[in-house]
């Protein structure tokens, strides 16, 4: 509590100061004055220096990742991503897929495939030389082959080889090969991009790869620096840039590091991370992920096996409203449950966009009325027509999903419901067949195998043997013309029936310096595409001091 004297004492202050209160400002404004006055003149005359500064933009050709300490370079052992990614640059492939999953050459010059026996006659091109010198032949082939089927299921290409039944080399050409594989359903050319490695070269605990790809290795310094060089041998267009990977304890931090050009360009799957990204200003670009969400349909359900009601409730649904709010913006538009822009197609966006009064005509059209007006429909037998959607509760995303889906259907005159399952149940839930409609996603791998969906046991009780048949033959040898052709024919039927609706598919964020240019981003199964030819600028800002003569 405040002495009494001293209360007293302040009053008298506060009355003097309010009654003279204008010569306080003025008194005030005169020694504000003065000291301007007076920094003004003493930075003048001091010492008559001046400090500038000059902000330059070095153009760079070295490129700097992010990554994690890995134990081993060896790409057909090591489960560690970085070594998954960083092995695409040190390593050739018999095929490659493009940045629409389309099959093209890579160390293949020529082929020839028969479907019926499940064989594939390979001609591997003469310029294929490893970055140690020595030339790539079948007999490598054959050696990385032998390799993976011994590391087994351990081994992120075991699934691709598991489906080889022998690798045959020609007596008189090192150069031909003949692949059989075990099922004529499995010989795709897509399971043939496994890494080839040098039988001469090759040590299981690798550290230093000796590949056929762009780059060859440089160093690993402490195991806290890796340096990737052009390969000298690289039977391609050389590349501009060489790379450093460091390895950063916390790659969250790597925008941190960004701002100050310590790292140019990463991929994050972290919302948290691009959100960072972008309020420091970086380049911010979505690439779409190989996750997708998408509602899948019961075709036993009374209702859903109309087409017209799987129609309306798809129009219903606003998918780039449910991307912002559930989702958080990470996520795009896809006019199918197949990946955006699959094979060469045009992803369109949502094929069912939009449109309440559509919505509304179609469940007319179906019999559906609203006698009581009660706000819900009933059927031609007076039963009102009612839906549950079906989600796992541990994912806050498609659980809000569903809960916005449930009320735009209940705006229609579908008295919908959301049944929130734990995973456990929510699986059983599905393999029983137990749900009306259920939102759910899946993660592919880069071939895009979708059999699962579409197979005679698929969840949703669909049964189209065009569609199925469609399906298997995306997965037998065609050539890239040949697939973009059987696609475009699975993708119409896909869009009329719509067994699936695609909500959306999930997007990756690739993040870059500030002065960065690209003609070629990255893709969900290649982090560092394009990267030896990626353009950027560091930021050079130099203190000048200047004398000044009196």
């Amino acid at each position: 509590m405040l002495n009494q004297n001293k209360v007293s004492k302040f009053n008298q202050i506060f009355d003097y100061l309010h009654e003279h209160i204008i010569a306080v400002i003025i008194i005030v404004a005169i020694l504000a004055g003065g000291i301007c006055t007076a920094i003004i003149l003493n930075d003048q005359g001091d010492a008559n220096e001046t400090e500038t500064s000059i902000t330059e933009y070095q153009p760079m050709k070295t490129v700097y990742f992010a990554m994690d300490k890995v134990s081993s370079l060896n790409p057909l052992s090591s489960t560690e991503e970085d070594t998954y990614y960083i092995s695409k640059l040190v390593f050739s492939s018999l095929f490659r897929l493009d940045e629409t999953l389309n099959i093209e050459k890579d160390l293949v010059k020529k082929y020839t495939a028969n479907s019926k026996s499940g064989t594939v006659s390979l001609t591997l091109r003469n310029d294929a030389v490893f970055s140690d010198g020595n030339p790539l032949t079948a007999h490598d082939v054959r050696f990385t082959v032998e390799q993976i089927q011994s590391i087994g299921e351990k081994s992120p290409y075991y699934e691709y080889i598991s489906k080889i039944e022998t690798v045959e080399t020609d007596l008189e050409n090192p150069n031909k090969l003949t692949i059989k594989f075990k099922k004529v359903s499995d010989a795709a050319l897509d399971n043939l991009v496994f890494p080839i490695v040098s039988e001469q070269s090759f040590k299981k605990d690798e550290i230093k790869p000796v590949g056929s790809g762009q780059y060859a290795y440089g160093s690993y310094t402490n195991k806290k620096v890796l340096k990737l060089k052009a390969n000298k041998h690289y039977y391609g267009e050389p590349p501009v840039n060489s790379l450093q990977f460091k390895v950063i304890s916390d790659k969250s931090n790597t925008p941190g590091l960004m701002t100050i050009d310590s790292i140019t360009a990463t991929v994050t799957t972290d919302t948290a991370v691009s959100i960072e990204a972008e309020d420091k200003g970086l380049q911010t670009t979505s690439i779409p992920s190989n996750e997708v969400e998408y509602i899948g349909f019961n075709f036993k359900n009374q209702y859903l096996k109309d087409v017209r009601v799987r129609q309306a409730i798809a129009k219903i649904i606003n998918c780039k409203s449910i991307i912002h709010d559930s989702y958080g913006g990470a996520g795009m538009e896809s006019d199918s449950v197949y990946y955006p822009g699959f094979l060469g197609y045009e992803n369109k966006g949502d094929a069912y966009a939009q449109d309440q009064v559509g919505a509304s005509q179609l469940l007319k059209d179906c019999g559906f009325i609203d006698s009581d007006e009660n706000g819900f429909l009933e059927n031609k037998n007076g039963k009102e027509v009612e839906l549950t959607i079906l989600v796992n509760r541990n994912n806050d995303s498609r659980v809000d999903a569903a809960e916005t889906i449930c009320s735009e259907l209940n705006k229609i005159g579908i008295k919908a419901s959301v049944k929130s399952l734990s995973w456990k149940k929510y699986k059983e839930a599905l393999e029983k067949k137990k749900f009306d409609l259920y939102l759910g996603g899946y993660q592919f791998d880069q071939k895009y195998n979708l059999k699962a969906l579409f197979s005679k046991n698929n969840k949703i009780n669909y049964k189209n043997e065009d569609v199925l048949a469609y399906v298997k033959q995306l997965e037998k040898t065609l050539t890239a013309e040949e697939q973009k052709e059987v696609y475009g024919k699975l993708k119409t039927v896909l869009t009329e029936e719509l067994p699936y609706y695609c909500i959306c598919y999930k997007t990756y964020s690739f993040i870059s310096v500030k002065r960065f240019k690209a003609d070629t981003i990255p893709t969900f199964f290649q982090h560092y595409r394009g990267c030896d030819t990626w353009q950027w600028e560091k930021v050079m800002t130099t203190k000048i001091e200047d004398e000044e003569q009196e």
